[in-house]
């Protein structure tokens, strides 16, 4: 079998939350000349590709600055899930995270306007609105008490289900999951004429195999991973969404760094996220292709009428969150980003 995919990374919904407590024990040598000792957390295990980018950045930082910067990294969810990391950083137990829509809905809830469905076409769209946006979110970041490094790689969503899903009326009649607290997947599913069954995360494993949900979002490296394909039969070719993340370090910290050394970190984020996110995408085909052979079946994209309904559901969630979780005006910038790109 190829390399594993153990992506858990920041994005949206999927990861495993290994909480160990609200206090973090570490015993660690700090190298002498160490002058900053950056604890970042991240839900992403040792071993998977989001960590061994975070090893080499964390390597290359150390030596750019001279030894002066240190990562001391909580892998795997052991400092908890996004809102306990959000917590601890709060109270500056953690300085430095990977977060995905759960701790951007908390912390700036504007961001999740990147998470509406059907906005993104393809992957050019995507980063094209992330860096024409970026200075924009990163002063509203800021008014909150973050520093945005950069925007990570989460990737698309898909739908995973029992049935063949080919239009939005295949959806009637299915045990739908939806993520307990998710606004903008809830608005998602009710535009679709479905009452969704709403879970928390670590319930839907469960559900799955006692056969209370029979359909699923997540990016296929996620269900991978977590298994969930394992309990269903098709994926629909057709992206549910692009969920974006990002990392976020406190500007109460990131304020105390020389200016040298704040420009390192910043651009070292940009550069190993860029990196980072070509590495994920082409994992995601391998991914893909990994399900098909274990009896997945990728039920293709739908076309013309059907394609147009599906679309239609971006008009209307778009609608109905203007103004409750994104002002109409950063949409407004967005879908111009977008005329330019089409």
């Amino acid at each position: 079998m190829k390399e594993k995919v153990l992506y858990k990374s920041v994005f949206f919904f999927f990861f495993v939350v290994i909480s160990l407590g609200s206090q973090l024990i570490t015993v660690r040598f700090v190298a002498a000349g160490t002058e900053y000792v950056i604890k970042f957390a991240t839900v992403a295990p040792e071993g998977s590709t989001w960590l061994k980018h975070m090893r080499a950045l964390e390597k290359d930082i150390r030596a750019k600055s001279g030894g002066k910067i240190e990562f001391r990294i909580y892998a795997g969810g052991i400092a908890g899930d996004e809102l306990d990391v959000l917590k601890k950083i709060r109270i500056n137990q953690i300085h430095s995270a990977a977060f995905s829509g759960v701790g951007f809905g908390q912390i700036l809830p504007m961001v999740r306007v990147f998470d509406l469905p059907f906005l993104f076409r393809k992957y050019e769209e995507v980063d094209r609105v992330h860096r024409e946006l970026e200075s924009f979110f990163a002063d509203k970041f800021r008014e909150t008490g973050f520093e945005l490094l950069a925007w990570a790689e989460v990737g698309n969503v898909h739908l995973f289900s029992k049935k063949p899903i080919h239009t939005i009326r295949d959806l009637y009649g299915l045990k739908v999951w939806v993520w307990a607290g998710d606004p903008v997947a809830k608005a998602t599913f009710a535009a679709m004429g479905i009452n969704p069954i709403s879970l928390s995360f670590p319930d839907v494993t469960t559900a799955l195999s006692t056969g209370m949900i029979d359909t699923v979002y997540a990016p296929p490296l996620a269900a991978l991973v977590l298994q969930w394909y394992t309990s269903l039969n098709y994926m629909n070719a057709l992206p549910l969404a692009h969920s974006t993340g990002a990392v976020l370090i406190s500007s109460r910290y990131f304020q105390k760094l020389p200016q040298n050394l704040s420009r390192l970190l910043t651009s070292s984020f940009s550069n190993a996220m860029e990196n980072l996110t070509v590495d994920l995408r082409g994992q995601n085909k391998e991914t893909i292709q990994l399900m098909r052979e274990s009896g997945l079946t990728v039920v293709p994209a739908p076309t013309g009428g059907a394609l147009a309904e599906f679309y239609r559901i971006h008009d209307q969630v778009a609608q109905e969150l203007t103004g409750k979780i994104y002002p109409k005006e950063i949409l407004g910038k967005i879908y111009d980003i977008l005329k330019r790109s089409r």
